[in-house]
């Protein structure tokens, strides 16, 4: 039989020392790895946040910019002569502001709740105060009509092809050296395609005050005075865009665009919200003082800070837009920001990121 070793000793178990060790030990690395895992948790959410932000304001300098660089466009030369029939019967018959094509663009510095705006919005519509509006006016090129022949005397434009315009719809014609604003007065038929166009009066709302399209516009008169579009003419879609700032269905603010809409051969405004997390929208506006095409100098549209437009839109040929971006989700930073916006330094209220983005937009039918 063998005899144990004199030198072996059986392990009888860890001493409190060695578990106290493993212990400090084993904390030290669950702290470490709890630190990243939060550390990274949190760059993630900055980043994501910010991505998220990035992508809503290019969205959103995408559609202002594609709309005000169309502002006055009328598918020919800015030059053109303009009649509009489209016309305020209980004012004095006066252009209705939201089809007024003589002034493509419209204004509102710093917007205040209590005095209002002159610039047309749908019922219902609440833009947040102290922020930009502007509001611009085109004709859309998409399935225009090209005028085969026109009958002033029975308000009847035939088109080569096919359309989809509807009775009520606003359209705006072009010869390239005179230009008419009118509502389409006709229905079309089940298939919602003709080939004619009608802007006969008392068809629609508002309704064209003459049927003429000449100048001068002669609402006294249901002829008015006759203008024959000859043939390879367009007929356009015409558009009204207002951008602004207002709170959504969740208390949240957003960019909402208001447009022209149909019902039943009633033309109204509606507004859609495109972008949710714009915050403040603020517009400067470039000035071309010697009309060579080139802004001179930036400004705010109140240049007095009197509540009052200032500025000269005629001579406007671009607009700086600055977006104020916030986070959709709050508790986003570890503690409020601090961001500049339009001159002033500001300490947010919440844990929310903020971002600002620039964009210069060229009023292209303002410098051709």
């Amino acid at each position: 039989m063998r005899k144990a070793c004199k030198g072996a000793r059986r392990q009888t178990g860890l001493s409190m020392v060695e578990l106290m060790v493993a212990l400090l030990i084993g904390t030290l690395i669950t702290g470490a790895v709890l630190q990243m895992f939060i550390g990274s948790r949190a760059t993630y959410a900055v980043h994501t946040a910010l991505a998220a932000m990035q992508e809503n304001a290019r969205f959103a300098i995408e559609f202002l910019s594609r709309d005000l660089r169309k502002a006055g466009y009328t598918g020919c030369s800015t030059n053109t002569t303009l009649a509009n029939t489209l016309r305020d019967t209980d004012n004095g018959n006066g252009i209705l502001a939201q089809f007024d094509m003589s002034s493509p663009v419209s204004l509102e510095d710093n917007f205040v709740v209590a005095s209002g705006t002159s610039i047309p919005l749908p019922t219902g519509a609440a833009p947040l105060a102290g922020r930009d509006i502007v509001s611009v006016r085109f004709a859309d090129g998409s399935g225009s009509c090209t005028v085969e022949s026109h009958v002033a005397a029975s308000a009847t434009i035939h088109c080569y092809a096919n359309h989809d315009y509807q009775k009520g719809q606003v359209l705006l014609i072009s010869d390239c050296s005179h230009s008419a604003v009118f509502q389409q007065s006709n229905t079309v038929n089940t298939n919602s395609q003709t080939k004619q166009v009608n802007h006969n009066t008392g068809q629609a709302v508002p309704g064209n005050c003459t049927k003429g399209l000449g100048l001068p516009v002669d609402c006294a008169s249901t002829q008015g005075t006759a203008y024959t579009f000859p043939s390879g003419a367009t007929v356009q879609l015409f558009r009204n865009y207002t951008y602004y700032i207002a709170n959504n269905a969740f208390g949240a603010p957003a960019l909402y665009r208001a447009g022209l809409s149909l019902n039943s051969g009633t033309s109204g405004l509606s507004a859609q919200e495109l972008v949710e997390g714009v915050e403040d929208m603020q517009l400067t506006y470039g000035v071309d003082t010697d009309d060579d095409g080139d802004a001179e100098y930036y400004v705010a549209a109140d240049t007095n800070g009197d509540g009052t437009e200032d500025l000269d839109v005629t001579e406007v040929v671009a607009v700086r837009v600055n977006l104020l971006m916030r986070s959709i989700e709050d508790n986003v930073l570890s503690e409020a920001q601090t961001y500049s916006f339009n001159g002033n330094t500001v300490t947010a209220g919440d844990r929310r990121l903020r971002k600002v983005f620039t964009a210069t937009i060229t009023l292209r039918n303002r410098v051709i």
